[in-house]
């Protein structure tokens, strides 16, 4: 075998290893991007879900068993009263018991490929200005008939935070 012969075939290596390091990185990015949005999606839907589970309960404390006519007849204070547990769910009677509502939701290899999730929320007061969605006052306990409940969701496996929020009104019809 001659010299060009040998060259040539030094070459054709090179490019062979060349295009299968770059094949195995393309996978290994695709892999992780794959990853990284199931893991993106898994947040969502538990940001969603929290969400959908507070908008279906009472408005207020007050509304719970009895109807409200006037804004006074709310209940100042946020959060959950005696007998509600924060990270039990099912404990929860109305909208604002999710104010400082936190809790891990631990995953599994089924579902959640082994993430586990942080969710935690904030609601408060709102009211709609034009396009705008302001707190009431700047603790955000001046009572209106819309409360805002905001949700984040973070991992260990992600990078960023995913949060969502919605405001719930209350409606009293006679």
């Amino acid at each position: 075998m001659g010299l060009g012969q040998t060259m040539m075939t030094v070459l054709a290596m090179g490019m062979l290893a060349t295009v299968m390091l770059t094949v195995n990185t393309n996978t290994q990015d695709n892999n992780n991007a794959v990853q990284i949005s199931q893991y993106r999606i898994m947040a969502a839907s538990l940001a969603t879900s929290t969400i959908q589970r507070a908008t279906g309960l009472a408005f207020d404390e007050n509304t719970v068993n009895s109807n409200v006519t006037d804004v006074t007849g709310l209940s100042v204070s946020l959060g959950r009263e005696t007998g509600e547990v924060d990270s039990l769910e099912n404990t929860f009677d109305d909208f604002d018991d999710y104010n400082g509502f936190h809790k891990w939701v631990k995953g599994d290899t089924v579902f959640f490929r082994s993430a586990d999730f942080y969710v935690w929320s904030k609601v408060d007061y709102v009211q709609i200005t034009a396009n705008a969605v302001v707190p009431t006052a700047s603790s955000g306990t001046t009572r209106s008939y819309s409360k805002r409940i905001q949700v984040w969701v973070a991992s260990p496996y992600m990078t960023d935070t995913i949060s969502a929020s919605t405001v719930y009104s209350y409606w009293y019809f006679r």
